[in-house]
């Protein structure tokens, strides 16, 4: 049955939205439109956000533009070089969030610490965050929903590293 309720959000942001039934597999996220713009969603649908050429600035603005769309769940921040630990602090305002791409960003082991309020994470993609080691990599254990863990080119994260978070349900990229 589809939800008659309708969601929404604008940005004023150059950003990729992508769309998929609530339900279906992790990747069958379809384009949706390109902003800037007002968006609106069908009840049925959850929401990804992709931006590229950004910095803590700007996240934090496009943060505050769609954190009250209650269906939003993916944020790709991949490749965003000038991302640091302070633009992902804000990302505690959505608390929603099951998959997040942080991938080539310019975060540090304070900055994983930001991700423990995303109780809901499942897939998180921190590939070629070179700064990250061992013992940042400690804090992401109480994401206990986490079932994909991206560390791919993350040099400074050892296996022994990884003892700290290993469990049953987690898979790990290396």
């Amino acid at each position: 049955m589809v939800s008659e309720e309708k969601y929404s959000f604008s940005s004023t942001l150059p950003i990729q939205v992508l769309v998929r039934t609530i339900g279906e597999e992790e990747n069958e996220w379809r384009a949706f439109d390109r902003g800037p713009g007002y968006f609106h969603f069908p009840g049925d649908c959850e929401v990804g956000v992709q931006v590229k050429t950004i910095d803590d600035a700007i996240l934090e603005r496009l943060v505050d533009e769609i954190a009250g769309c209650p269906v939003l769940v993916s944020l790709n921040l991949a490749e965003n070089r000038k991302v640091t630990d302070e633009g992902i602090a804000s990302l505690t305002k959505l608390p929603r969030l099951t998959e997040l791409n942080l991938s080539s960003c310019d975060i540090t082991n304070r900055g994983l610490q930001s991700l423990r309020g995303l109780a809901h994470l499942r897939r998180l993609n921190l590939s070629y965050c070179n700064r990250l080691t061992d013992e940042g990599i400690k804090s992401l254990k109480s994401l206990n929903r986490l079932v994909y863990l991206d560390l791919q080119g993350c040099v400074k994260v050892s296996n022994g590293g990884l003892v700290h978070i290993r469990r049953k349900e987690l898979i790990i990229h290396r």
